[in-house]
């Protein structure tokens, strides 16, 4: 593997390399944003294309300190405070920062004094406003006070803020602000006492959230998922046999659809492979198929933190103060090799993966810093176009498909799709040669005579590879909507013409555009000219500057051409010249 060094203002960039494994992997390359003094974990997150972070700066030292919460742009180098006033200004004392996957809104509870704000229990929810660089408050709910350390959940468009509460007597609460409807809705979610800070995890569509907590005051919580649809609370930390986990988990991360749940646990039953007893491991729990999965291996050392990419295919996780990120479908764990600084705190992902944000320490342990690591672009095959309109019997349509990434071996795509369609092609394959050239796809909808009105059919590709990576890709296929072909008409005012203006009239699909040719047998007089058929499939067409003989005309719409229709032209000789009698 290369190792990159690259540089910018105002950013310390580290090499780095991943581990050897037996197969081609992008480099990966780590930017540090450093801070000048010994300070707490920064709780970063990190938006989708990787330009944005957010992060939490609190500086420790002797008495009273602020806590602020800073938005870093990865591209320009610029950094702004997100934990801006409801007037404007910038505030203070702030936590557990969550960003939108857009990178535009940041959610994080505040002391309400520090943003020009006043409530029951002097504390606040938040939502900044990149774009508009403005706040809003999440309306107080009064006896129900934000909860220690004010953790949130955001979804990936920033509509959806989750929050938890606590009660003067210590009973948590957990509610959904929607930010566009302006509403506060509470849940019945069960097992919500926290005892301590714990950020939440909301689907993208902020339907699930995930969260730990406990039934009451006292014992060790567990993981469960709340669906707000159906107001059932779901056990995550679950053994084989359906029991709930006796362990002590640590904060779950949510995929975006609300299907894989990761966390880390002491407890060797979760499944099979165990860890020795006593330490943590890294787990996966797939809620679609109720099993469980333990991701870290067995290794004598802690997993402390660990989290899951939006799309649910990486897993990342710290251990042994080193980053790690398994990839679900390969199998294969990468290490993200630090130069003199140790990996720690909850890692956050990119929705696609690509991007995992965590804080690290130098070896002294007197300087954090906020660590962006770049995987590079996954193996995949990209699609020109995942639609396509078709008449039948018509023109074809095409698409193009290509790599994201070289392969180690060559990648064959298979096409397959109903007898509704032709493909020009059943195979596409790409070599480590060829791999950055777009292979273009044909396809015609078959003319089965058969009236069906609108219909669809589906183009599903199949890839295969020696290389690991190429071998797990899923590409998306391709919805081709099909229309009954229908054959255009000419209608001729009569087999013979005298006139200088030829009416033209006839049929086609409607709204489909008419190519009319005419082409003088005698003369070689040529005309091509379009009109479009209305919404009952009749068109309209006046010829005109064509010349005597015998005229082929023909239409073609949708790729489909009419029956050639012939007229003779014979244009009528000039009547005589009457002269007056004088010139008789």
């Amino acid at each position: 593997m290369k190792n990159h060094i690259k540089s910018a203002a105002g950013l310390l960039l580290v090499a780095v390399a991943a581990a050897s494994p037996a197969f081609a992997a992008p480099d990966i390359t780590v930017r540090t944003i450093p801070f000048n003094a010994y300070a707490q974990d920064a709780l970063a997150t990190i938006s989708a294309d990787g330009r944005y972070v957010a992060y939490k700066f609190e500086q420790r030292g002797p008495g009273s300190y602020a806590r602020y919460i800073y938005i870093q742009d990865m591209v320009t180098n610029q950094r702004i405070p997100a934990n801006v006033t409801l007037k404007g200004a910038v505030g203070g004392a702030c936590d557990y920062p969550s960003m939108s996957a857009n990178g535009r809104y940041v959610a994080f509870g505040c002391a309400a004094a520090t943003m020009g704000a006043v409530t029951k229990s002097g504390a606040g929810y938040f939502v900044y406003d990149r774009v508009t660089n403005t706040t809003q408050m999440i309306p107080d709910t009064g006896d129900d006070r934000p909860a220690t350390g004010y953790a949130t959940g955001i979804s990936a468009d920033g509509r959806y803020v989750a929050f938890r509460t606590n009660t003067a007597s210590g009973v948590s609460k957990i509610f959904v602000r929607d930010m566009v409807n302006k509403t506060t809705s509470g849940t019945n979610a069960q097992f919500v006492n926290a005892g301590g800070n714990s950020r939440l995890s909301i689907s993208a569509d902020g339907r699930y959230i995930a969260y730990l907590g406990r039934a009451g005051f006292a014992g060790n919580p567990n993981v469960s998922v709340y669906d707000r649809r159906t107001g059932v609370t779901e056990a995550v930390d679950v053994l084989p046999d359906g029991s709930r986990s006796t362990a002590n988990p640590t904060e779950p991360t949510i995929s975006e659809d609300g299907s894989a749940v990761v966390f880390t646990s002491p407890d060797t039953a979760l499944a099979t492979q165990a860890t020795p007893k006593g330490l943590y491991a890294a787990f996966v729990r797939d809620r679609k198929t109720g099993k469980t999965e333990q991701i870290s291996g067995v290794i004598n050392a802690h997993v402390t933190s660990s989290a899951i990419s939006g799309n649910g295919r990486y897993v990342g996780y710290i251990l042994g103060g080193s980053m790690y990120v398994h990839d679900r479908l390969t199998k294969i764990a990468r290490k993200i090799v630090l130069s003199a600084l140790t990996a720690y705190g909850p890692p956050r992902f990119s929705s696609d993966g690509r991007y995992v944000v965590f804080t690290t320490s130098n070896p002294a342990g007197n300087m954090q810093s906020v660590t962006i690591a770049d995987l590079g672009v996954a193996a995949n095959v990209t699609l020109s176009a995942t639609t396509l309109s078709l008449t039948e019997g018509g023109i074809a349509g095409t698409y193009s498909m290509a790599l994201t990434q070289a392969p180690e071996f060559d990648v064959k795509v298979a096409l397959g799709t109903s007898t509704q369609l032709n493909l020009a092609r059943s195979e596409l394959t790409f070599t480590p040669d060829n791999w950055t050239q777009p292979q273009v796809v044909s396809v015609q909808a078959v003319a089965d005579g058969v009236a069906e009105g609108p219909h669809s059919a589906a183009i599903v590709h199949t890839v295969t590879s020696a290389d690991v990576n190429y071998n797990v890709v899923k590409p998306a296929d391709v919805t081709v909507t099909i229309n009954d072909g229908i054959t255009p008409t000419i209608v001729l005012p009569g087999i013979t013409w005298n006139g200088t203006e030829l009416p033209l009239t006839g049929t086609a699909a409607p709204g489909a555009t008419v190519l009319l040719t005419a082409v003088n047998r005698s003369t070689g007089w040529l005309s091509s000219v379009s009109t479009v058929a209305d919404a009952q499939g009749q068109w309209r067409y006046m010829l005109t500057n064509y010349t005597e003989g015998v005229i082929d005309l023909d239409a073609q719409a949708d790729g489909i051409k009419s029956v050639v229709r012939t007229i003779t032209i014979a244009f009528l000789p000039p009547p005589p010249i009457s002269l007056p009698p004088a010139q008789q």
